[in-house]
C-alpha cells in the first residue's frame, strides 16, 4: 500500500506541480491567515493551503467548470458517505 497525507512536506511539492501546470501561484497572508491564489488565463483557484488549491484544479479538470452536483448527486453521496448532518 502507498499512502499519502495532507501534512507540512505536501506544501512544496503541490507549489511545484501547480507552477509546472503552468500556474502562477501567489500567497497573500492578511491577518487572518494566508489565501493562496493560482492563476492560470482566465481561472483562478483560491484556498488556504497549495494542497487545497491543488484539489480545487483536479475538481474542475475531472468535472469541468459546472463541478457543482445535481441535487440527486448530493443526496445519493450524503447518504452514501453517512453525512447527513454535514451537508
Amino acid at each position: 500500500m502507498k499512502r499519502i497525507t495532507a501534512a507540512g512536506n505536501t506544501v512544496v511539492p503541490a507549489l511545484l506541480v501547480l507552477e509546472a501546470m503552468g500556474f502562477t501561484v501567489e500567497v497573500d497572508q492578511p491577518r487572518t491567515g494566508s489565501v493562496i491564489r493560482a492563476r492560470r488565463g482566465e481561472e483562478e483557484f483560491l484556498a488556504d493551503d497549495p494542497v487545497t488549491v491543488l484539489g480545487l484544479v483536479k475538481l474542475v479538470g475531472a468535472r469541468s467548470w459546472n463541478w457543482r452536483p445535481a441535487d440527486d448527486e448530493i443526496e445519493q453521496t450524503v447518504k452514501r458517505y453517512g453525512l447527513e448532518g454535514e451537508a
